[in-house]
């Protein structure tokens, strides 16, 4: 027998531990609590590594493995409960989805039948794509990372158990060490650099599964450590571990990365240290773990985590305000009796080989199973969304979600550069006098002042970049945002003004997003913004401040396709905050040093006077909460521009 063998039989607590993960993920997912519960999923990556190795381990000494055993096994796991929650997902999204929104379904079908959710969410993850919190099948992008990680290392310890030198228990745990060490500097790197592509893709997580692959190829538990006090004390720090970050965490925390050690090394050191030798008793933490109720939980974990969130993300989609705490518990009570039916008459029956009992038979009807969820995606996309499912009027404002300003973000490396965005006279001579500076707000004001300036023959320049103010000396750290380099992004949009003898620039933003948690502007803030202002006047331009649109509490395309009267879900004069929450003495302050004010607020108004419009003369304004539409900058902000401004070649 190899050096590798351990001991493999079966262990309730971590069944126990399925649970505790389970739970705090659902519970992060509803809002209830745990604020950092999206670490269950880390500490299922841990698990699933450490059972996967066990078993891996087991049938290599044993002389049994086989690719297709392994993959059937996995199949038979994965397959049944994935597909009827995928089916059932596929028809809520024909009967609820409009158009574009089912496209991006089928999209992320075709994805997940081919083990690529995780590499489709992370190129979807642009700032204008859906909320994450409406995407009915995004959970599976952890499914698909461990997918991956089910191709590679079967291949892997396969290989190695043919190259005799590295067959033993310490060849192995070194190889794993520096997989583990490799794979978390990326994370690490990618955390700080690329936060989106390392919370999403196999490199950066690798290191997860392969902790619980170290933990399945240590030997028994060494007699110095296996006191019952030295067990009971590793296991409690291992629980504490992953319960502590599962409750201080928060969506900000930069993830994976640094944060992701402690209920990563907490689940592998509980795994750890309640294997057991013959004769030994089990810790607390264990014995806690291994209570039935727990247990049981632990068994549905994988069809719970399956069903909870498109239930959730459902529910999100059809509510035009924040979803209320009572249907959210609902969705998750729904989610547990699903889950529950879902293991009895879908997991169990396939695992124990009552349904499908050959290999040939269950592997045949699972690539049926994903080809037809690939022919399905395709034809979602390829159809348009079906959009015959709706009626006109619905569609008409449906189509709006896809009416948005075609300028892209300005890169820092080109506005270092003096490479803005070109708008106006497109005549490559005429050098730009105008400037068009901000945020994502901005760009949707973009196409207002593109027409005014071709109405004007004035060459202008955008410099563009989402969840950016125009304001000097300012930024906030934000997971996926520019961050620190705000400060030069800015400063160089500053020296590019300076330089070209500009004659008008533009601030437009959504200022209100900016605020503090006290909805209040920091002192750096303004003082960055009245500097930004002194600047811009100092270079001999005339500096202008938009203040923002109207901002709605809800999707506005699909609250028009999918609501009669939306008037009353509408932002309304009485919830503004006056100045989008300016102090009168920065106001004044501003004004002193020469800026200038611009509000089209008042351009909204219905004539009632008690709420802000969102379709004029069949123009829907908006393609979500508060991005106008290319449709309606022009037929708003346009009109608007030409009144107020007196631009001159």
């Amino acid at each position: 027998m190899s050096p590798t063998s351990t001991n493999y039989q079966y262990r309730p607590d971590i069944d126990g531990l399925r649970a505790i993960a389970v739970g705090t993920v659902v519970l992060f997912h509803a809002g209830i609590c745990c604020s950092g519960g999206y670490i269950g999923v880390d500490v299922f990556f841990v698990i699933s590594g450490f059972l996967i190795t066990s078993l891996l381990l087991k049938d290599l000494d044993r002389g049994t493995f086989t690719f297709v055993g392994f993959w059937e096994r996995r199949t038979r796991r994965i397959a049944p409960a994935l597909f009827v929650v995928s089916a059932a997902t596929l028809v809520a999204g024909w009967l609820l989805l409009l158009p574009v929104d089912l496209i991006n379904l089928g999209r992320a079908t075709a994805s997940q039948a081919v083990f690529a959710a995780n590499v489709f969410y992370w190129l979807d993850s642009g700032y204008f794509s859906a909320a994450s919190d409406e995407k009915p099948l995004l959970h599976t992008w952890s499914l698909a990372v461990e997918e991956q990680f089910y191709f590679i290392a079967p291949v892997l310890l396969w290989a190695l158990y043919h190259v005799k030198p590295l067959r033993g228990r310490t060849s192995l745990l070194v190889l794993m060490t520096l997989g583990i060490v490799s794979s978390f500097l990326v994370s690490v790197y990618g955390v700080a650099r690329h936060p989106v592509a390392a919370f999403y893709l196999l490199p950066t997580r690798a290191w997860e599964l392969l902790l619980g692959s170290l933990v399945a190829t240590l030997p028994p538990i060494p007699s110095p450590l296996n006191r019952r006090t030295v067990r009971d004390f590793a296991a409690t720090t291992g629980f504490a571990s992953i319960l502590v970050p599962a409750f201080l965490y928060t969506k900000e925390t930069p993830f994976p990365g640094v944060a992701a050690l402690a209920p990563c090394l907490g689940t592998a050191l509980l795994i750890w240290a309640n294997g057991r030798t013959e004769g030994t008793a089990p810790t607390f933490i264990a014995r806690l773990l291994s209570l039935n109720p727990i247990v049981f939980v632990g068994l549905i974990s994988y069809s719970l985590y399956l069903w909870h969130w498109p239930l959730l993300a459902f529910a999100t989609y059809y509510s035009p305000k924040l979803l209320p705490f009572s249907t959210r518990l609902l969705a998750v009570a729904a989610g547990i009796a699903l889950a529950i039916l879902s293991w009895k008459y879908v997991e169990t029956p396939f695992r124990q080989r009552k349904l499908l009992a050959s290999t040939g038979s269950i592997l045949t009807v699972a690539g049926l199973g994903l080809g037809s969820f690939v022919g399905i995606g395709i034809l979602f996309i390829a159809f348009q969304g079906i959009p015959q499912r709706f009626e006109l009027q619905s569609l008409s404002f449906a189509d709006a979600e896809t009416d948005r300003p075609a300028f892209n973000d300005v890169p820092l490396n080109e506005v270092r550069k003096g490479q803005l965005s070109k708008i106006g006279e497109p005549t490559a001579s005429a050098p730009p006098s105008v400037v068009v500076w901000g945020d994502s707000h901005a760009r949707s004001a973009l196409p207002a002042f593109d027409e005014l300036l071709k109405e004007k023959g004035i060459a202008g320049r955008a410099a563009i970049f989402s969840a950016l103010p125009p304001v000097l000396d300012w930024y906030r750290a934000e997971k996926g945002k520019l961050g620190q380099d705000s400060v030069d992004y800015n400063e160089s949009v500053v020296k590019y003004i300076e330089a070209n003898q500009i004659a008008d620039v533009f601030l437009v933003a959504r200022w209100g997003y900016y605020r503090n948690a006290n909805k209040q502007f920091d002192p750096v803030f303004t003082e960055g913004l009245l500097k930004t202002v002194k600047r811009i006047v100092e270079s001999g331009a005339r500096s202008w401040i938009l203040f923002d649109v109207p901002n709605h509490s809800f999707n506005v395309p699909r609250g028009g396709a999918l609501f009669d009267d939306i008037a009353p879900m509408s932002a309304a004069p009485s919830t503004m905050t006056p100045h989008d929450g300016f102090e009168p003495a920065t106001i004044a302050q501003i004004r002193a040093v020469g800026g200038r004010f611009l509000d089209p607020k008042p351009l909204f108004l219905a004539p009632s006077g008690d709420h802000y419009i969102v379709q004029s003369n069949g123009v829907v304004l908006y393609f979500d909460k508060d991005h106008l539409t290319t449709k309606g900058a022009r037929l708003v902000l346009l009109p608007f521009l030409r009144d107020a401004l007196a631009l001159k070649n």
